[in-house]
């Protein structure tokens, strides 16, 4: 099976489903073509760093638009995207020695700061405020015109494997796990976006919020962690009217005295995601869903 190329999957829903919403983050709302285009603008500013092909981008963001922008940015510019989770740790601090920089939202600022530091990489930022002076924008660095910075791909050459997990062109995606986890980005990046679906983001989960989002974008998918389920389950006691969830995705398998009652009272199934390492125990990984027989 061909391993399927995060900037290939966005180039090719940009084509194929080019005014479809991608991402939905509180009132932004960007279409495929949207963010394929502000993903090689941001590529043209990574490049105006000195990020070259190969070269190792990190990225410190929550769950908002900014995140894949930036994320499939590095992908056109040839780099590897790195996504951090823990940044005060001494094991993102040993990661970062080898990235050629750090992009860092400015909502997460003082980690970013604190990271960059101590690891000696220059520090860029992406976000709706500035960050201090002498530290650049990635947003002045970038060019409005990218010319050929992560052109779209050859169709004929495009990997055609499908991510197991993922939804369909129909779909409505609301994912609360971490953009930066390999769960993430395998499935509410990747997965979401090789369907052409659009994908919600939530930046602070809770129960409530959640199913008031749900039932403002008529969600139909829903990716979460067995905390997650029960605070939905929780939370949807006494309303009157819940979301028309067609799918549920959990990173791990939820007890019986939970999963049981989530799908009774969603009408749904939650299927349980297995990461699987491809053949040759290289770095690519692909999830399944276990079958619930």
């Amino acid at each position: 099976m061909t391993t399927l190329s995060p900037a290939t999957v966005l180039a090719g829903s940009a084509r194929r489903h080019a005014d479809t919403v991608a991402v939905v983050d509180g009132r932004v709302r960007v279409t495929y073509a949207e963010l394929w285009w502000e993903a090689r603008c941001y590529g043209t500013g990574l490049r105006a760093a000195g990020v070259r092909p190969g070269d190792t981008v990190a990225l410190l963001a929550p769950n908002v638009v900014d995140f894949p922008r930036v994320y499939y940015a590095a992908l056109a510019a040839g780099a590897h995207a790195v996504p951090i989770g823990a940044p005060t740790s001494p094991q993102t601090v040993h990661l970062l020695r080898g990235a050629r920089l750090l992009v860092c939202h400015t909502s997460q600022l003082a980690a970013g700061q604190w990271v960059s530091t101590r690891a000696g990489v220059p520090l860029v930022t992406i976000g709706p405020t500035r960050g201090p002076s002498g530290v650049p924008r990635l947003e002045d660095l970038s060019d409005p015109a990218p010319g050929r910075i992560g052109a779209d791909p050859d169709p004929a050459s495009a990997p055609a494997s499908r991510i197991a997990v993922e939804a369909d062109d129909t779909d409505v995606v609301l994912s609360c796990l971490p953009l930066g986890g390999r769960f993430g980005q395998d499935v509410a990046l990747t997965g979401t976006f090789a369907a052409g679906a659009s994908l919600v983001l939530l930046g602070r989960f809770t129960g409530a919020a959640a199913l008031d989002l749900m039932l403002r974008e008529e969600v139909t998918v829903f990716h979460g962690t067995s905390a997650m389920y029960a605070a939905l389950l929780d939370a949807a006691r006494g309303r009157q009217t819940l979301p028309r969830l067609r799918r549920c995705v959990s990173r791990t398998p939820l007890p019986p005295a939970l999963g049981q009652p989530f799908s009774a009272v969603f009408a749904t199934t939650v299927d349980v995601a297995e990461e699987r390492s491809r053949c040759g125990g290289g770095p690519r990984r692909r999830w399944r869903c276990r079958d619930r027989r």
